[in-house]
């Protein structure tokens, strides 16, 4: 069997997981609002994780106390009893599955939102607003939070006890143990690190025993009420960067492992935690737009990012033979998950945003399915819903109130005829075969996937591996017999021939041109120009291979380019060019909320310090006045005329709703639905998925 160390079981305390996948907690936001009980949907999701085929699944912290021990108001909660039969309800739907189910704790600490509760939060020590520490002003919006004060040697005390009396409800639950939350800059971690810590008294920062007693009395007091069978893994930073001389090192951690092994952990998840980087949380994205040139110590970055704190792991072992869980984007390389495995530098993988993608993974693997697998591209669709319940661009399930992987069979099997093979023409595609209707796809170009190819060309394939998506769905395609016809669009003879019951428009968005002087001057290259060269070079050679050879040759475009306009497309085309040594000068009508709107926030920010360091003017409000045969002419946000030269100008258009086909074919067709970015011109991979989805459904 392939993957035998990742499928076999190991025991951590007294919990036994059958294999060695882990599904860390994450904030799905599917507990918001709901009383502080446990809801549908999040018993749903969990229920997913499990009867995928996890080793064990560890569901999101609810408060251990006030308002002030969660990050945002409203979440579920475990401070009374009344709340026990819910949470048994969601330890049962994980159990039920032979899957192992933990519970994370943890104090939000400087992470709670005083904007939104009006209460000012708490941490070892008082401290301003952590983005007036910022060494760089620009990083203060990767670290926005509020100032804090600090926890009085009763209210520690309290806490204390508090998380014990949770961990027993977690126990009386059904739970198998606890995953404690000791890492970034919540609670626990306040106290560990010297960087905030400030005391002088018996949690203080003089001593390592000072500064983890809080932690330690939480273990040892959990330990001591439910007995060493109720497991305790512990996260917590291994190493903190960007923290001067007070962050943790290396050498303090191994210690304190000491101490934590002392009272009673089972089992360790090390991280390294970059203050002002929310990259440290997602380790492959410290190569995105290019490799950064600081990186946490004691890391390993052989592999872009994947398993990176398995560099952590290796130091732990000198001091603790307890097992030790790595996460860090293992599904983009199985093989080296083995390898670590195997060779002991691990012992259980943490996979989280994979099983967002797809919560049937494990079971893929274990079947030898991999070419099955939904994707994770890492674009971090599912960081980007506030406080809405969590998305992913390629499984539509993930946040959403149906049964997953579920596709009831249709009353009436139809003739589905989809035209366009983009991700909302490929997802109808594929649920309406699995609900059993007959499915033809039609694709104008010469290859399935749509501007996804584009985007490929212009994206690379790390860390965000767009072709994967694709060749998901031809799998997929091929799997359940659609017919697919490339190289012909669909029009009213179509139609005639074909005779479907239901036509599905995944034909996308259209270009809506601005109207401004000179825009036929030579020296513009439009963005529909570019989009016709690169679907005829598309058709001899993959995406990838293409975005290679443009970096030696790309004579359309001269050395220097203005780009007008601020949206994704504008902004990641902006970013492919300057990699391919373009001088580049960028002008929109966009201001500082909209500019690369679409983007994660994490890639924006990246973005944006990417356009810095290379020289880019970013002129933002701008209002288009001409383009001239040397330039382009516009007014400023205060008024002013400017003129910018360049050799080339590419006006990267706004989008608007394809409705020529759609009113073509009125009559002709019975029932007639438009997805995507047909209906919605500014949807994403993720709007498309979904919307393909949800019409798939109806069907």
């Amino acid at each position: 069997m392939k993957y035998e160390k990742l499928l076999s079981p190991i025991k951590i305390g007294g919990c036994e997981f059958k294999n060695r996948i882990y599904k860390p907690p994450s904030a799905t936001k599917l507990f918001n609002n709901t009383n502080g009980y446990v809801s549908e949907a999040g018993k749903l999701i969990y229920e997913a994780w499990a009867k995928g085929g996890a080793g064990c699944v560890v569901v999101e912290s609810p408060a251990i106390g006030d308002a002030l021990s969660i990050d945002i108001p409203d979440k579920f909660l475990i401070t009374d009893d009344k709340f026990i039969p819910g949470l048994s309800e969601l330890a049962g739907v994980i159990h039920k599955h032979d899957c192992a189910a933990l519970l994370q704790l943890y104090h939000a600490g400087q992470w709670h939102l005083g904007m939104m509760s009006g209460l000012t939060p708490v941490s070892s020590s008082p401290h301003p607003q952590i983005s007036e520490l910022a060494p760089v002003p620009d990083l203060r919006m990767l670290a926005d939070n509020d100032p804090c004060e600090m926890l009085s040697i009763e209210k520690i005390q309290i806490l204390e006890q508090q998380f014990i009396d949770a961990a027993e409800r977690a126990a009386k639950a059904g739970f198998d143990g606890l995953e404690l939350g000791a890492g970034a800059n919540h609670l626990f971690a306040s106290f560990v690190s010297r960087y905030w810590n400030s005391r002088n008294d018996e949690y203080g920062c003089d001593s390592y025993e000072n500064r983890a007693r809080f932690l330690v009395n939480v273990i040892k007091g959990t330990k001591k009420r439910l007995g060493d069978d109720f497991t305790i893994i512990l996260t917590f930073n291994g190493v903190e960067d960007n923290m001067g001389d007070k962050g943790i090192t290396i050498e303090e951690t191994l210690e304190l492992v000491k101490l934590y092994e002392a009272a009673g952990v089972d089992g360790f998840q090390p991280r390294g935690y970059q203050l002002y980087n929310r990259a440290s949380y997602w380790t492959e994205q410290y190569f995105y737009p290019e490799k950064a040139t600081e990186l946490p110590p004691n890391m390993d970055y052989s592999h872009r990012g994947i398993g990176a704190f398995t560099g952590l792991a290796t130091e732990l072992k000198k001091v603790t033979s307890k097992p030790i869980v790595i996460p860090g984007k293992w599904d983009h390389d199985f093989d080296y998950a083995e390898e670590a495995l195997n060779d002991n530098r691990v012992d259980v993988i943490a996979i989280c945003r994979g099983l967002f993608a797809d919560s049937e993974l494990p079971n893929k693997v274990i079947g030898g399915r991999m070419e099955e697998i939904a994707p994770c591209t890492a674009c971090l669709s599912c960081l980007t819903g506030g406080m809405l319940p969590i998305r992913c661009r390629i499984n539509a399930f993930t946040g959403g109130d149906k049964p997953y992987n579920e596709y009831p069979e249709a009353e009436t099997r139809k003739k589905v005829l989809v035209a366009g093979a983009g991700p909302a023409g490929l997802e109808a595609a594929r649920v309406c075969a699995l609900r059993g209707h007959d499915v033809t796809v039609y694709s104008k170009e010469g290859f399935i996937g749509g501007l996804m190819n584009m985007a490929s060309v212009i994206k690379g394939d790390y860390p965000e591996d767009i072709q994967k998506i694709v060749k998901y769905f031809q799998v997929q395609l091929d799997k359940l017999n659609v017919k697919v016809v490339k190289g012909k669009e669909v029009d009213l003879k179509v139609i005639e021939k074909e005779k479907p019951d239901v036509l599905v428009l995944a034909t996308g968005a259209v270009l809506s041109e601005r109207e401004i002087p000179g825009r036929d001057n030579k020296i513009v290259v439009s963005d529909g120009f570019l989009k016709k060269g690169l679907d005829l070079a598309l058709k001899a050679m993959d995406p990838y291979k293409l975005s290679k050879a443009t970096e030696k040759w790309m004579p359309a475009i001269g050395k220097s380019v203005i780009i007008m306009g601020g949206d994704i497309k504008a902004v990641q085309l902006s970013e492919f060019l300057i990699k391919r040594g373009r001088k580049l000068t960028i002008v929109c009508e966009e201001d500082d909320m909209t500019f690369g709107e679409g983007l994660a926030r994490l890639h924006n920010f990246k973005l944006n310090e990417y356009f810095a360091k290379n020289g880019v003017e970013v002129i933002k409000n701008a209002s288009f006045k001409e383009i001239t045969k040397t330039g382009l002419t516009f007014t400023t946000q205060d008024g002013k005329e400017r003129t910018v030269e360049a050799d080339s100008i590419i006006p990267v258009h706004p989008l608007k709703e394809n409705n020529s086909l759609k009113e073509n074919l009125q009559g002709k067709v019975s029932e007639i639905y438009s997805v995507g970015a047909a209906k919605k011109p500014a949807s994403l991979i993720v709007d498309a998925v979904e919307d393909a989805a949800e019409v798939a459904f109806s069907i």
